[in-house]
C-alpha cells in the first residue's frame, strides 16, 4: 500500500513500477517541495529534508534540465536528521520549460510532473494577448492543459471585461475561462471546485496577477507573501523568487513559480500549432503548401487579416514567436555566426518571393 502522503503528493503506480524494476527499494522517495538556486527541499512520508544532489548525479548533468527541479519525484538516502543526498530523479511526466533569460540556446525548467497550468493575467492593468500567446505555448509545448484565470476583476470595468473576454474567445480555441477577484472572492469556489485530489496545478503569470494571493486563499493560511501594484507602472512587484509545492488538505497539489515577463520560446516549431491553430487551419487553403504567410498571393491567412477575421497582433505575434523559435534551434545547434544566419534568412526570403 501507498503511504498516505505520498498518495497527497501525487504519487502514481506507474513510479512504484519503476522503483520495483530499477533496485530503488532501499532509497527513500520524496517529492520536491521548493528549489532555490540548487538547493532543494525534498518531502517524504517521514520527513521534509534539506538536500543537494549526488556526486554522480551533478556528474552526469549535461544540461540545466538534468538537475532537479520542484515537483520532481526523486529517491535520497538521509545523511543528518533533516539532511540528504538526491541520487536519483524518476521519470518526469511533464516538464514545463522556457527558453533561459540572456542564455541563448538554453532552457530553464519551471516545474515537472505538472497536470494543469492555471495562466493568470491582471485584466485590469496588465492585459497583454501577446504575453497570453507566449503563456500558452508553454503549456502546449509542455503536453499540460491550460486553463486562464483572468483576476482583478472587481476593478475592471464591466464593459471591458466583456470585450477582453470575447477577445480572448476569438484567439485561442477550448481554453477554460475563469474569472477571479481575490477581493471579493468571486470566482474563487469555481476554480477550488475544479481542483482534483492526487492531481498538480501550476500558477504561471508576470508578477502582480494574483497568483499568491490565490494560493493563500486555497491553502486557507497565508504561506505566500504579497505585494501592492506599484503606483506609476501598475506592475507587480517580484514576490516569489523560488518555486515551491504546497499539498492542498483532501484536495490537489499546487506549484507556484516566479512571475515571469519575458518568455523565450524554446521549442519546436511544432509548438505553434496548438497556440496558433486558427493560422494553421488557414494555411491549409494557401495556394502554396510552404506559405510564409508573408508576401505570397492567394495566400488565405493574409487574406484573413485583410477582412479582420484574425487580429493584427495575433498575426505578428506568431511570427516574431516563429523568429524566436528558429533562432532558438540555431544557438541550440552552436549557429551562431552572423554570415551564416544572414544566407540562412536570405534563402528563406528567395523561397517565398513567388508572385
Amino acid at each position: 500500500m501507498i503511504p498516505l502522503i505520498l498518495n497527497d503528493l501525487g504519487y502514481t503506480s506507474q513510479l512504484d513500477t519503476f522503483i520495483q524494476s530499477h533496485d530503488l527499494a532501499g532509497f527513500e522517495i520524496g517529492r520536491i517541495i521548493r528549489e532555490s538556486k540548487k538547493k532543494y527541499v525534498v518531502k517524504t512520508e517521514l520527513n521534509n529534508y534539506n538536500s543537494q544532489i549526488s556526486g554522480k548525479l551533478r556528474h552526469e548533468a549535461k544540461s540545466r534540465s538534468d538537475y532537479p527541479a520542484v515537483g520532481d519525484w526523486v529517491a535520497i538516502k538521509p545523511v543528518e536528521k533533516d539532511r540528504a543526498i538526491i541520487h536519483e530523479i524518476l521519470p518526469r511526466k511533464t516538464i514545463i520549460e522556457r527558453q533561459a533569460i540572456g542564455r541563448f540556446g538554453k532552457k530553464q525548467t519551471i516545474a515537472t510532473n505538472v497536470d494543469v497550468a492555471f495562466v493568470m493575467q491582471d485584466i485590469a492593468h496588465d492585459f497583454n494577448l501577446n504575453r497570453l500567446d507566449r503563456l500558452i505555448a508553454i503549456c502546449f509545448a509542455s503536453k499540460i492543459q491550460p486553463v486562464m484565470i483572468l483576476t482583478k476583476i472587481d476593478i475592471a470595468d464591466k464593459s471591458e471585461l466583456a470585450d477582453r473576454v470575447a477577445q480572448i474567445d476569438k484567439r485561442f480555441n477550448d481554453i477554460y475561462i475563469f474569472l477571479l477577484s481575490n477581493k471579493s472572492m468571486e470566482g474563487f469556489s469555481a476554480i477550488q471546485n475544479m481542483i482534483e485530489y492526487g492531481r498538480t496545478y501550476c500558477f504561471i503569470g508576470a508578477s502582480g496577477a494574483g497568483k499568491s494571493t490565490l494560493i493563500n486563499n486555497l491553502v486557507g493560511e497565508k504561506v505566500m507573501l504579497t505585494k501592492s501594484l506599484r503606483e506609476k507602472s501598475h506592475k507587480g512587484q517580484h514576490t516569489t523568487s523560488h518555486r515551491e509545492l504546497f499539498i492542498l488538505k483532501d484536495s490537489g497539489v499546487l506549484i507556484d513559480t516566479p512571475g515571469m515577463r519575458e518568455l523565450g520560446v524554446a521549442e519546436s516549431f511544432k509548438t505553434l500549432e496548438s497556440t496558433f491553430e486558427i493560422i494553421f487551419t488557414l494555411s491549409d487553403s494557401c495556394k502554396y503548401s510552404d506559405c510564409t504567410h508573408l508576401i505570397e498571393p492567394e495566400c488565405a491567412v493574409l487574406m484573413a487579416l485583410e477582412k479582420n477575421e484574425i487580429d493584427r497582433s495575433y498575426y505578428d505575434n506568431f511570427h516574431k514567436m516563429k523568429g524566436e523559435q528558429s533562432q532558438f534551434e540555431l544557438n541550440k545547434r552552436g549557429i551562431k555566426d552572423k554570415e551564416t544566419i544572414k544566407k540562412m534568412k536570405s534563402d528563406s526570403k528567395n523561397k517565398k518571393s513567388r508572385r
